[in-house]
């Protein structure tokens, strides 16, 4: 477009001619920048002027303003120009909200000299500027440069104040489109979060009501992991309060691995709060993510719900696990009312069983197979004694209701042990610290001490803290007249206690003549032990009409001695040896050991003395 140089001082008449095809242009614009751009080339055209530019303050700062639309201009510093505070004609015109000229710069005082680099290598002599006002508030300044000096007019003031108006109309009109297309998107955005956000909930309410219906239609808690599982895709597993495993899907050992130690180490945090869903990242220990939520009711922990997922959990996946541990509270109450309601009579089953209450073998079966249990012939008592279970329920559960819950589900632990080698359920109670295991035993020991001792070791190491002894009572039936399981299976514990030895396991039959010290025995304890030293060799002397008790107890009131014991019976030296050999091998006794030799003459003088000549009767 060719300009036409008009006489310095002349009127602005024609140009103000075009301004009204000029403020449709420009108030039909909605871009910012090219508002802007239409404002500057018309001043450019207008004032017949070299250069022209705007410069708005910053956002945030009301001293310093920005170049944000230029033409005419040579110098990239002019494109770039920024005026602080007393720097040049757009900051005169900042201060004094006027319009404002300088016909040339070499000559002219009025201003600072901080641009003269520029002006020099744009070849500007004189500048003209006008401000743009919104509220009585200065957002920037419109600006004329000429590269000679100019005698600006007021014709030219008016022309660029007008295009002043213009642009800031144009900003202000392009800002309110801004805020409104910026007010569209934040609606859309919070409709789009609105819609998913109702799609969450919709879902969240579909697999609530799934979850529920298990409840309602009796269904456990294998069904409810099966049903998360189902949901998330991810491994599920289900614990107690103890931490001990209820239910999982396949392959989650190390799902229940990785929850345990997080819980573990969550609960000796101080300030924690263990009744939110915790998200884990992966790490080293566990390459997926986890999630935990506490199972809780009436403001006790029952359990955690876990799930390990491949994916970052998404919102849907934590409310699921929020509802899996609502629901899951929900069974674990109802199996503790269940529990609770039976629970009593499983109790006084075992410990009027115990106590030698029950002697009648038929109602004993009767009342075992009403509970779910099938009572061996023969049967043994372990007894286990929890020294510090108070302080080691207390210091997790919180709550009495739940210590108390915590110290039951450490019992229930102990019978999952003691069946995990059998077949049948094992009655099991717990009195106080004392948990009472009723399994099948027989004359040999050695097997029940080993399951103890096993059961120790494995509460042990699922419970750090935890310090156990344990006594087994001798092997018992339901005859009348014997000393109570509980009282031999107590002294057994008594003694593994004293014993100060790394064996925490005691034994009724191990005690020897130390079970009548500790408690005296009756009459059917005394025949019990005749039978335990003697029985092979009583059956021996009645089968074969031999004397082998006899020789033996002329053997041990000689003091050991062949000879004297051979003078006494009237028989050859050798013949004792034999019979001596005899007792030896069907009674496992070895002479040459004290303690052996002190059972066998106690055996049999309480056998004397009591005329049990038959210990089976």
């Amino acid at each position: 477009m060719t300009k036409v140089r008009r006489p310095a001082g002349s009127g602005p008449a024609p140009e103000l001619k075009g301004l009204d095809g000029l403020a449709s242009d420009i108030l039909g614009r909605l871009d910012l920048e090219a508002s802007l751009l239409a404002v500057v080339n018309a001043a450019v055209d207008l004032i017949d002027t070299d250069i022209a530019g705007i410069l708005l303050l910053d956002e945030g700062d009301d001293e310093v303003l920005t170049m944000r639309a230029c033409t005419g201009h040579r110098s990239v510093g002019t494109a770039h120009l920024k005026a602080g505070p007393g720097q040049g004609v757009a900051e005169k015109v900042l201060a004094t909200r006027k319009p404002f000229k300088v016909d040339d710069y070499t000559t002219s005082r009025s201003i600072s000299h901080d641009f003269y680099v520029i002006a020099e290598e744009e070849g500007t002599r004189s500048a003209l500027g006008a401000p743009m006002m919104v509220g009585g508030q200065v957002i920037g300044t419109l600006m004329a440069w000429a590269r000679r000096p100019s005698k600006f007019s007021a014709g030219d003031l008016q022309t660029l104040a007008s295009l002043a108006s213009l642009a800031t109309i144009a900003i202000v009109n392009a800002r309110l489109y801004e805020t409104e297309r910026a007010a569209v998107s934040r609606l859309k955005e919070a409709n789009r979060r609105l819609e998913d956000q109702y799609g969450l909930l919709r879902r969240s309410s579909r697999i609530h009501g799934e979850l529920t219906r298990l409840v309602l239609d009796g269904e456990g808690l294998t069904e409810l992991v099966a049903t998360v599982v189902e949901h998330t895709g991810g491994g599920v597993a289900a614990m107690d309060v103890t931490l001990e495993l209820l239910t999982a899907s396949e392959e989650s050992q190390a799902l229940v691995d990785r929850a345990v130690r997080h819980l573990r180490w969550a609960a000796g945090r101080s300030g924690s709060d263990p009744r939110t869903v915790t998200i884990v990242p992966p790490d080293h220990f566990f390459e997926r993510w986890l999630l935990v939520a506490e199972s809780a009711a009436g403001g006790a922990t029952l359990g955690h719900v876990v799930i390990g997922l491949d994916h970052s959990p998404t919102s849907l996946d934590e409310a699921i696990i929020e509802q899996a541990a609502i629901v899951c509270a929900l069974v674990l109450t109802k199996e503790t009312a269940v529990l609770e309601a039976s629970g009593k009579a499983h109790s006084d089953f075992v410990w009027e069983l115990v106590e030698g209450e029950i002697d009648d073998e038929g109602e004993a079966t009767r009342r075992a197979r009403h509970l779910g249990y099938e009572l061996p012939e023969r049967l043994r008592l372990i007894l286990i004694e929890v020294e510090n279970l108070d302080a080691w329920a207390g210091a997790e559960a919180g709550a009495p209701e739940a210590a108390e819950r915590r110290k039951d589900a450490l019992a229930g632990s102990a019978r999952r042990l003691a069946q995990a080698g059998g077949t049948t359920p094992v009655p099991a109670a717990r009195r106080g610290s004392l948990i009472a295991l009723v399994v099948k035993g027989d004359e040999d020991s050695g097997p029940v001490r080993s399951l103890a001792g096993a059961i120790l070791h494995s509460l042990e190491e699922a419970h750090s803290g935890l310090r156990l002894t344990a006594g087994i009572s001798g092997p018992f039936g339901f005859a009348a007249g014997t000393t109570p399981a509980l009282v031999q299976a107590q002294n057994a514990l008594c003694a593994a206690s004293a014993a100060g030895s790394g064996d925490r396991v005691g034994a009724f039959d191990d005690l020897g003549v130390l079970q009548f010290l500790l408690a005296p025995g009756n009459r059917g304890d005394l025949r019990g032990f005749v039978q335990k030293v003697l029985g092979p060799i009583l059956d021996y002397d009645r089968d074969h009409s031999a004397d082998l008790v006899r020789t033996a107890e002329v053997y041990l009131d000689c003091d050991c001695n062949l000879q004297r014991t051979a003078a006494r019976l009237y028989i050859h030296p050798k013949t004792v040896r034999y019979r001596l050999d005899r007792v030896v091998e069907l009674g496992e006794l070895d002479m040459s050991c004290q303690r052996d030799r002190f059972n066998a003459q106690l055996a049999i003088t309480t056998l004397r003395a009591l005329s049990l000549q038959d210990t089976r009767k």
